[in-house]
């Protein structure tokens, strides 16, 4: 037995030794318990507001108090004006404007409350919807939300939709002999007077009242009520949404795992003698480092081009119509990446230290950098931080090439970013190289 406890002693002194298995086996599930938490928790309040364009161009009142809801509202923030480039002036949204930035991938959707959104004639409230479903989660969240505003803040408008109806149907003055009638019935058996109840039946008078709250009434019967104008704007000829949305998430996330395996390999040629032989024959610590990152940018490079044409080949992805651009943000991210795996070997002392360290952080901006689902539905603080991933710089550009088809002002900034990324950690790691002599 004390054979058995002394063993157990040792294992027990070996695991809380190894810094990477106690990260994996207590750090890192804790961090994703956080993220999903935060996501699936259901609490509204930690949650970000998905940011849409708004603009209400009408004078009634309804349509005011559709807009206050949704200034209060936790799962949407209405932005109506944008600051402009030079930051000193502002640009109120209207129609065209809304459009022109949800085209432009600034914002996935512009709700419009036109001049005719209610009057005297209408028979059903207009509103006009301009969307980019680049990500269908978020655009069935917001239009889920705006339904939900509508049916609960003014259903008090619906019976004089309705009577509208009547009016076009059997004529104005059949539709004005039923509400004197129907008045008259409610004043014999409640004693209501039938002129409020006329008057609470008119139209200009509802819209005037600012009492126009009550519970939910959504159903079949109210939508009918309720006139939606959606225009997709952006990838109606996109054949595979689906797998478009989801395909540069999962390449990137699978690159920075080989690239990083490729790049702590030196950990298996030290152990294995190789470097050793190597430094035995006219060549330099130098070259061998860089040999080692023309060789991972080569293979991350055609690994994200396999994977790419898989996703043609399989699930009709369109990637040879914006082909030149698809090609740059391979070449940025395969970059980043393999400065990613030469940090982490420059960091690490053994092979077993490299791979947790590395797993733990791949599987962190995986999950925060919108690999495995939009960082829209992460808190404002997570987004913030997933900005400074490579996942979310890649994924971002993936989608804006092969979603919107952008040219090279729309992934610029991608490309600036994840170049950068790749210059600044290259730098540190070449720099430690240097210092600690990895290769002895």
């Amino acid at each position: 037995m004390n054979t058995v406890l002394m063993l157990f002693k040792k294992d027990t002194y070996r695991f809380l030794s190894d810094k990477p298995a106690l990260l994996l086996t207590f750090i890192l599930p804790a961090v994703l318990i956080l993220i999903f938490g935060e996501i699936f928790s259901g609490n509204g309040g930690q949650q970000s507001r998905i940011p849409i364009i708004f603009v209400n161009e009408s004078s009634s009142p309804a349509a005011k108090i559709i807009e206050e809801k949704l200034d209060s509202s936790k799962a949407l923030k209405p932005v109506k004006s944008i600051k402009t480039v030079d930051k000193n002036g502002t640009i109120f949204f209207n129609e065209k404007t809304a459009k022109d930035y949800v085209e432009k991938g600034k914002f996935s959707t512009a709700v419009i409350l036109p001049k005719d959104f209610i009057s005297d004639s209408s028979a059903a409230l207009n509103i006009k919807v301009y969307y980019d479903p680049k990500d269908e989660i978020e655009y069935s969240l917001i239009m889920g939300n705006i339904q939900k505003i509508i049916y609960s803040t003014i259903p008090s408008v619906f019976p004089a939709l309705l009577q509208n109806k009547w009016q076009k149907e059997i004529g104005s003055a059949q539709a004005k002999k039923f509400k004197t009638s129907m008045a008259k019935t409610v004043n014999y058996y409640f004693g209501v007077p039938a002129d409020s109840i006329e008057k609470y039946m008119d139209l200009s008078y509802i819209s005037q009242s600012n009492s126009l709250s009550g519970d939910s009434a959504a159903s079949n019967f109210f939508s009918e009520l309720l006139n939606f104008q959606s225009t997709q704007v952006v990838g109606k000829e996109i054949s595979n949404p689906g797998a478009t949305r989801m395909v540069g998430g999962w390449a990137i996330m699978f690159l920075l795992f080989s690239i990083v395996s490729a790049s702590i390999s030196l950990f298996e040629e030290k152990q294995q003698g190789t470097l050793k032989r190597l430094l035995t024959m006219p060549v330099s610590r130098n070259q061998i480092i860089w040999s080692k990152y023309l060789y991972t940018t080569v293979l991350g490079v055609i690994q994200l081009a396999v994977m790419f044409l898989f996703a043609w080949a399989v699930f009709n992805v369109d990637i040879f119509s914006n082909f030149l651009n698809l090609f740059l943000m391979i070449i940025a991210s395969t970059l980043a990446a393999v400065s990613f795996g030469m940090l982490i070997t420059s960091f690490t002392k053994s092979l077993s230290q490299a791979n947790g360290i590395a797993t733990i952080l791949i599987l962190i901006m995986s999950a925060i950098g919108g690999s495995w689902f939009p960082v829209f539905l992460l808190p404002e603080w997570m987004q913030t931080i997933s900005k400074t991933t490579i996942t979310y710089w890649s994924v971002d550009g993936f989608l804006q090439v092969l979603w919107r088809h952008s040219d090279l002002s729309g992934i610029l900034i991608n490309l600036i970013v994840l170049l950068g990324i790749a210059g600044a950690v290259n730098a540190i790691a070449l720099y430690r190289f240097k210092k600690t002599d990895i290769l002895t």
